[in-house]
């Protein structure tokens, strides 16, 4: 294969839990969801790796191009880290 570079898309999307869900139209594969949302930002690459060294057979390394978790925070995707939802208060009547 030798030293080649080529670009990867992966999609992601909040679940309705607040997790985050993850997968790839290029590698179908790639299907990581978990509610813990730092936990499918950290999978991705390692789970790229092992898909693309297997296809290759060859020692692949998959790095994010950008901060991953600050492009989903800008585009609302996900809440920032260590954002804690507003309280809500309720009222409660007893008939």
């Amino acid at each position: 294969m030798g030293n080649q570079q080529f670009k990867l898309t992966v999609c992601f999307e909040r679940r309705p839990d607040g997790g985050l869900r993850a997968w790839s139209d290029q590698f179908p594969e790639l299907v990581l969801s978990h509610s813990n949302i730092d936990g499918v930002l950290d999978d991705v690459p390692a789970a790229l790796s092992v898909i693309l060294s297997h296809r290759f057979n060859a020692k692949v390394n998959v790095v994010p191009l950008r901060d991953v978790r600050e492009v989903l925070e800008d585009k609302g995707v996900i809440a920032p880290k260590g954002f804690v939802p507003a309280q809500r208060e309720y009222v409660a009547n007893c008939a």
